[in-house]
């Protein structure tokens, strides 16, 4: 009878930047790999670039929150 929104409607740009993030992420780390850095650094690495890319990111998950 009344159409009720998503429940997650809104969140999409808010999703889009997320996934960009976390692609970005695994993007440089796995870069890192082939450029010679050893396999048993991958997760500490991984966490490295994420907590450098949290600072940029912060602000456009602020402004694309509804």
């Amino acid at each position: 009878m009344f159409e009720t929104p998503a429940s997650t409607h809104g969140y999409l740009p808010v999703v889009a930047v997320f996934w960009v993030y976390v692609l970005l992420a695994l993007g440089i780390t796995f870069a890192l790999r082939t450029v010679g850095m050893p396999s048993e650094w991958t997760l500490y690495a991984f966490v490295a670039v994420a907590l450098l890319l949290v600072k940029p990111f912060v602000p456009l998950f602020r402004r694309y929150t509804p």
